[in-house]
């Protein structure tokens, strides 16, 4: 996945949260966002068309992200990062209040099953981290095929009072078009845009702020327990965790990996802890190769695993 390392990149391998761009890009310029690259032409034209910014884009597909490097190393661009994490959560947690200057959104799934409809990013939870994100008189762009989704998105905007909402464009003229969008024209699909202008500041609370040790665990256990936590669910709060498999170093006879699937509120990871002896002490942390970020639910894990194995 990792072809170009220079353009992928990996908050989880920092410690401290929010992060520092300046030092990350190596200069001040202005910081702009895409949620959802796919496969990175709009990134690369728009990197190439806007030398002074730095760009950040997130996608959830390794295809996409594939894909991505390879355009942007095909476009000698310098300007990006992208990171492979679910758009929302990054935004809230890698980025200062007032740092962004632009956040956009080009085509996003619109999930249109009532029952699907809180997997929908503009959500009133999403307004609530732009207007902390977004510095002021920042902006927001989002293009759909989709009317009733940009309906949607502007009312959730309007709810949250922290923007000034331009109305709804339908095919707007545009320097750039993907493949996608040119085909959507071709069949007659109309394009709608919407733009909102950050005025006021909201509130958000962060999962991973300040900073961050590997979490782990150590005390005298009673191994025999071992076989009970397997498909354990534990709940506490907006926290929980489940325990989706044990097994046994075949090489060692006291060490184990734990496979564990951990969600705070609705961002979900998948992890693995290592559970080995050492002295006359069992040492449980997260396996480095799995490497997930330090939210709530994965310290949580640590913590009361070795807690239940006590």
């Amino acid at each position: 996945m990792e072809l170009f390392p220079e353009y992928e990149f990996k908050p989880q391998n920092f410690n401290k949260f929010p992060l520092d761009w300046s030092k990350i890009f190596g200069n001040n310029n202005p910081i702009h966002v895409e949620i959802g690259f796919g496969n990175g032409e709009f990134a690369s034209y728009y990197c190439k068309s806007n030398p002074e910014i730095n760009y950040v884009g997130f996608e959830l597909s390794i295809t996409s992200m594939v894909k991505a490097q390879k355009k942007l190393k095909n476009n000698n661009i310098k300007n990006a990062k992208l990171i492979l994490v679910d758009g929302k959560f990054g935004l809230k947690e890698f980025f200062n209040d007032e740092s962004v200057e632009k956040v956009i959104m080009n085509f996003p799934i619109p999930w249109y099953k009532n029952s699907h409809s809180h997997r929908r990013l503009v959500l009133r939870d999403f307004f609530e981290i732009l207007s902390v994100v977004l510095k002021k008189n920042g902006y927001f762009e989002l293009l759909s095929d989709q009317e009733w989704y940009v309906v949607e998105a502007k009312e959730n905007a309007e709810i949250s009072g922290f923007f000034k909402i331009f109305p709804i464009e339908k095919n707007p003229k545009r320097s750039f078009l993907t493949r996608y969008e040119k085909k959507w024209i071709k069949f007659g699909r109309n394009i709608y845009r919407l733009k909102i202008q950050k005025i006021s500041s909201g509130k958000i609370e962060r999962l991973i702020g300040g900073e961050h040790e590997m979490p782990h665990a150590k005390g005298k256990i009673d191994i025999k327990k071992i076989d009970t936590i397997n498909e354990k669910v534990f709940k506490d709060e907006n926290k929980i965790f489940i325990v989706k498999g044990v097994f046994k170093n075949t090489n060692k006879d006291n060490e184990y990996l734990i496979k564990i699937i951990s969600s705070d509120k609705d961002f979900v990871q998948h992890y693995f802890l290592v559970l080995y002896e050492k002295g006359s002490e069992w040492i449980l942390k997260l396996d480095s190769e799995s490497n997930p970020y330090r939210t709530p639910a994965v310290k949580w894990s640590v913590k009361k695993l070795m807690e239940v194995l006590s």
